[in-house]
């Protein structure tokens, strides 16, 4: 098969599946509070979600690195797609609890877990060596589209009623299993070397990625303080929820508008001038929220941050399917995620704090520092000003 035509079947097959993903984590959490009316409760779910992965990210590298990747994918979507047809029958018959709800919730985040790793491994293996980074910033797309209409569908579908988010989770499964299936399989990797020596000990080896993952995590972590900020912002400044509703939709446009550009930008900018710019844009936009009052124009400065996350990861990820050695790729791919999202849970809570102290105006500053620090960071660290393609690949 025509390597094009198997990466926009796997291109289809996740923007389905990741749809419905995006529209059933929304009507976890609605489930939850009508069943219990425990917003702790309904908490639980998010808690779930970021403690299976935490778990279960690592393992699931290694298999990816010791198996078929299709035969896991297939497998991955098989069960996903049984857990949530269960889950939209128990629900419409009344029998559903949060015992259940929340075991479906760490089986189906156990499974994406090893779906994640394998389907990199595929489209590493139907790529060639010169394609492979941008090949994963095409895949941003999807992520975006899927961030911007899964929870408008999410909240709708859950008022008609609440099993149909469920029912369209394992029908996109369904959807992406049957893509899947048009895909020809790839083999088993290689053993080599490199697996003796651990995912780990090469990526510390690596000059690029591992320095690359922690300034990504700290990123990726100011931008999760700067959601909450952006809200209370908009809240102290008159807006209802429709109006942070409109502003949300906006700044995730501005993502998804990152995304479909983010091919272009790989092609002509090495990574570390992806992060030196994404950083000091990312400080701008923060510090310009400062005099905005209007929910439409804070939404406009969220999506000039936003336009930049795509690009960010697509280059840190491109780089790890074009460095490393095919016999660590899941691994890989695996550690540099766990590693980008160790300081994420951590900065919601010290965002809130900053806000309690210092009110909206302190927690904008805070992040827009934060963001400055960075910039800094990206023009004077050694492994930014390196030509990304000067290193000798390991792989091709």
């Amino acid at each position: 098969m025509d390597p094009r035509r198997s990466f926009a079947l796997l291109w289809l097959s996740q923007a389905f599946s990741q749809f419905g993903t995006s529209v059933s984590s929304l009507a976890y959490p609605l489930l939850i509070l009508q069943l219990t009316g425990s917003a702790a409760q309904a908490g639980l779910v998010g808690a779930v979600v970021a403690a299976t992965g935490l778990l279960t990210r690592l393992p699931a590298g290694s298999l990816a690195d010791r198996n078929p990747p299709r035969a896991l994918m297939l497998t991955a979507d098989g069960m996903r797609c049984a857990l949530l047809a269960a889950l939209a029958v128990t629900v419409a018959s009344g029998a559903a609890g949060t015992g259940l709800v929340v075991a479906i919730v760490a089986l189906e985040v156990t499974a994406g877990a090893v779906f994640g790793p394998a389907e990199f491994r595929m489209i590493r293996a139907i790529t060639p060596p010169s394609e492979r980074s941008v090949a994963v910033g095409r895949m941003q797309s999807r992520s975006q589209l899927a961030g911007l209409l899964g929870p408008l569908a999410g909240g709708a579908l859950f008022g008609v009623a609440p099993w149909l988010p469920f029912a369209v989770d394992a029908g996109s499964y369904l959807v992406s299993l049957v893509l899947i299936l048009a895909v020809p399989p790839v083999p088993a990797p290689r053993t080599a070397a490199g697996a003796r020596g651990g995912a780990w000990r090469w990526l510390r080896s690596d000059p690029l990625l591992l320095p690359a993952a922690l300034w990504v995590a700290f990123l990726t972590a100011t931008f999760s303080a700067v959601g909450l900020i952006v809200i209370v912002v908009a809240q102290d400044r008159g807006a209802g929820s429709a109006g942070i509703g409109l502003m949300s939709s906006i700044s995730a446009a501005g993502g998804l508008v990152g995304a479909l550009i983010t091919p272009a930008v790989q092609r002509r900018l090495r990574p570390g001038a992806v992060f030196r710019i994404a950083a000091a844009l990312d400080t701008a936009a923060t510090l310009a929220l400062l005099p905005l009052q209007s929910p439409v124009l804070i939404g406009v400065a969220g999506a000039v941050a936003f336009l930049s996350a795509p690009v960010v990861a697509a280059s840190l990820f491109g780089e790890v399917s074009r460095r490393s050695p095919d016999d660590l790729v899941g691994r890989v791919q695996s550690t540099v995620v766990l590693v980008v999202g160790l300081v994420a849970p951590i900065t919601p809570i010290l965002a809130g704090l900053v806000l309690d102290r210092s009110g909206s105006a302190g927690g904008i500053i805070a992040c827009a520092s934060a963001f400055a620090v960075l910039t800094v960071v990206a023009l004077l660290l050694p492994a930014f000003r390196r030509r990304a393609d000067a290193v000798e690949l390991t792989d091709a």
